[in-house]
């Protein structure tokens, strides 16, 4: 068995999706295409992928609808979610490896991280990483403050040859269009002038990327640690082709 990918989102600001986009790409893997995934969840000030968790065992085990969903996904998966490790900047690390010596697999590994560069142990932690993908958005403060953290890990760290990061890319996120709108061009073009680069693909601002469930109704998760995206809102998200993008760099 080849050794796991380790993987994250990162950027310097919060609120930038980092958990969502997470948590959307980790459970297309996993339960769509098969890929046993899993993830560290770093942030030890609020635990985002925990809160993610509690909420989907809320959900479908008090609304009717998707606990039958549930079920009937499990009968036929073959497989259990994935895993979700709690720990902190300084100890993630060692706590993945010590999951791979007890014998777990995943071919991708995710860290959720919180967004600073002033933290020591964020910065090795990030040193650690195969491949970084930096949310950006067309907020002026969130572009200019996810430019320059990308920044900072190609010339601060990528060039010192101490780190085993083989990639940063930005990843569009939360645009008023399914496609690259012309602000994204100019700024493509900007940053590639500072050897910088932007997947093809783009996520919209749409309100699907927030539906995780309620106790109540028959609608569809989207944002589930547990469950794929439902069909219906999966249509015309981008998210296919942005994993497959994914896929494609990170070699899996």
């Amino acid at each position: 068995m080849s050794e796991p990918v380790f993987v994250a989102f990162a950027t310097q600001k919060g609120g930038a999706g980092k958990s969502t986009l997470t948590a959307l790409t980790a459970s297309y893997l996993h339960y769509i295409e098969g890929i046993d995934v899993m993830v560290m969840d770093c942030d030890d000030r609020q635990h985002s992928f925990k809160d993610y968790r509690d909420n989907d065992f809320l959900v479908t085990n008090e609304n009717p609808y998707l606990k039958r969903a549930v079920m009937n996904f499990y009968r036929n998966f073959g497989k259990k979610a994935y895993e979700i490790i709690l720990t902190n900047p300084g100890d993630a690390v060692g706590v993945a490896l010590d999951r791979l010596e007890e014998g777990v697999s995943p071919q991708v590994v995710f860290f959720d991280i919180t967004g600073t560069v002033n933290d020591l142990s964020i910065v090795k932690l990030l040193s650690r990483m195969d491949y970084l993908f930096v949310p950006i958005t067309t907020d002026t403060a969130d572009m200019k403050s996810s430019i320059r953290f990308a920044s900072h890990v190609v010339n601060n760290m990528l060039t010192t040859g101490k780190t085993k990061i083989k990639g940063v890319n930005l990843v569009w996120n939360r645009i008023p269009s399914k496609s690259k709108t012309r602000l994204c061009d100019m700024i493509d073009g900007y940053v590639e002038e500072l050897g910088l680069q932007s997947l093809d693909t783009v996520l919209s601002n749409s309100s699907r990327f927030f539906k995780d469930g309620a106790t109540t109704g028959r609608n569809g998760l989207f944002r589930s640690t547990m469950m794929p995206p439902d069909k219906r809102l999966l249509k015309g998200s981008n998210l296919p082709e942005l994993v497959a993008e994914i896929r494609k760099i990170i070699n899996v």
